[in-house]
């Protein structure tokens, strides 16, 4: 169903894949998270940000990168592997402005961005959201 193509990144909380889906042909960033499972399964707060995430996916905001499937992947120890599938963004905030040549960025592009973060932000507050990890790698 999905091809790997690279390694995007790893983070905090998994390794981040830059793949193709095969059923659309279009790529798609594919993390990998490893969650400890306790002797009821899935902890509750895990099942509780997938649950968010699934469902901040249906409204297609331009500004919040949507989660489009889920995949489960293999088993062991009391571990499991899972599949986040999310829309691809050919690059983050971080890498943007890591390209930008000197002097930087114009004052009317530093607003655009801004605004850009600042509705994403509203966005998810009034939905009684809190993001807990704004930084330049997850804009």
């Amino acid at each position: 169903m999905f091809t790997n193509l690279d390694n995007f990144f790893a983070g905090a909380y998994g390794t981040v894949y830059k793949a193709r889906d095969k059923r659309i042909d279009s790529f798609v960033a594919m993390k990998k998270v490893r969650i400890a499972l306790t002797e009821d399964g899935v902890p509750a707060n895990v099942l509780r940000e997938i649950s968010l995430l699934r469902h901040l996916g249906k409204y297609n905001h331009p500004n919040i990168v949507r989660l489009l499937d889920i995949c489960q992947g293999h088993m062991r120890d009391k571990v499991m592997e899972l599949y986040l599938i999310f829309e691809h963004v050919d690059q983050d905030l971080e890498r943007f402005l890591k390209n930008c040549p000197s002097p930087g960025l114009p004052p009317d592009k530093v607003r655009d961005l801004m605004w850009q973060l600042l509705c994403g932000v509203d966005y998810l507050h009034t939905h009684r959201i809190v993001h807990r990890d704004i930084k330049p790698q997850n804009t």
